[in-house]
């Protein structure tokens, strides 16, 4: 099964989770409509090519802009694959060995968590929901992006989302999926394989 947002697929004895919608937590200031993994990897790429520009003050300038565009590419590219990635969470049921491995990717090392199935008390749907704390702050955050022609859309407004978790049996909960509810969509919450995953415990 594969939707927009997460991939749920089985093989052999393992059903295998994977998304990148795993954080329920407040939108930051430096929306993504406007501070983007793209803007932040061209950011990068500028500070690169500055600080070449001034190591190599001494070189020819056919060959000093020659090699001020290749850094400035290949940190531009570099930066948008590598360190700017979206995270991507992968959760293997395996009922091999009755665990469920947790894997989360990182910049440079994977987190891993191994939990037992014996220690999973259920598998919840839960909600989740932020209120704007400064209201003043974001209004005037507003009113200067729209003198500049660039509002940022949806700052401001409440965020509410839908969580998929493993109850452990200790009361602790896990977050293995997040999906945030669009402001004013009335046609339903979105797809959660709560079934799909209880069934494969329970078997």
């Amino acid at each position: 099964m594969v939707t927009g947002n997460y991939q749920l697929t089985t093989v052999g004895n393992k059903l295998v989770f994977k998304t990148s919608s795993f954080k329920a937590e407040r939108t930051s200031v430096l929306h993504s409509g406007v501070y983007s993994k793209e803007f932040s990897s061209m950011l990068l790429a500028s500070a690169a090519a500055l600080a070449a520009y001034i190591l190599t003050d001494s070189r020819p300038p056919l060959l000093r802009y020659t090699i001020l565009i290749i850094i400035f590419a290949l940190s531009f590219i570099g930066a948008n694959k590598f360190i700017f990635k979206d995270k991507e969470l992968q959760v293997v049921f395996d009922r091999k060995d009755r665990t469920a491995h947790i894997i989360q990717s990182g910049l440079f090392i994977k987190k891993r968590e191994n939990i037992p199935f014996a220690d999973i008390k259920s598998v919840i749907v839960g909600n989740r929901q932020f209120n704007p704390d400064n209201i003043d702050g974001i209004n005037f955050v507003q009113k200067i992006s729209a003198q500049h022609g660039s509002a940022v859309p949806g700052l401001g407004e409440s965020e509410e989302f839908i969580t998929l978790s493993l109850l452990l049996t200790d009361n602790s909960e896990r977050i293995i999926y997040a999906a945030r509810l669009e402001a004013g969509k009335i046609d339903g919450e979105p797809e959660i394989p709560v079934r799909e995953i209880r069934e494969f415990l329970r078997s």
